[in-house]
């Protein structure tokens, strides 16, 4: 079993692509520096934007809300178990598109085979994205 590897997810978000960025970095306390925001056109005069924050350290934001999840769950999704536990988030906006799109990837590696891969903190992102997408859409109408 490999001690490396990488995971990846995508979701859609309602909220505008520009206020949920914006909304990850503060509530993450993510440097500004390390953020690139690409505009390119597409198809029928369209832009399309792209904001992406790279290698951002999952576990020490993780660590930061265990208290607001079960023992058993911060127990099973312990991010000490990995050497490295990075993550990348792209968010894709396309003009005159309702819907924009997240991927979320980690680049992990663990200290032991025994250790699983972090599907489940990689679950726990997600459902934290979903929810602040819908804070965001209710706070936005």
């Amino acid at each position: 079993m490999t001690l490396n590897g990488y995971l990846s997810t995508d979701f859609h978000i309602k909220s505008p692509a520009k206020k949920f960025f914006q909304t990850c970095i503060e509530t993450m306390d993510l440097p500004k520096d390390d953020v690139t925001v690409e505009i390119e056109e597409v198809a029928l005069e369209k832009k399309k934007t792209t904001f992406r924050i790279e290698g951002f350290q999952i576990s020490e934001w993780y660590n930061s809300f265990k208290g607001t999840i079960t023992p058993d769950t911060a127990t099973s999704q312990n991010p000490d178990g990995y050497k490295k536990l990075e993550g990348t988030m792209t968010i894709t906006h396309v003009e005159d598109n309702d819907c924009d799109r997240a991927i979320l990837t980690v680049k992990y590696e663990k200290i032991s085979s025994a250790i699983k891969d972090p599907g489940t903190i990689m679950d726990t992102f997600v459902e934290f994205f979903k929810e602040m997408d819908e804070y965001l859409v209710e706070d936005f109408n």
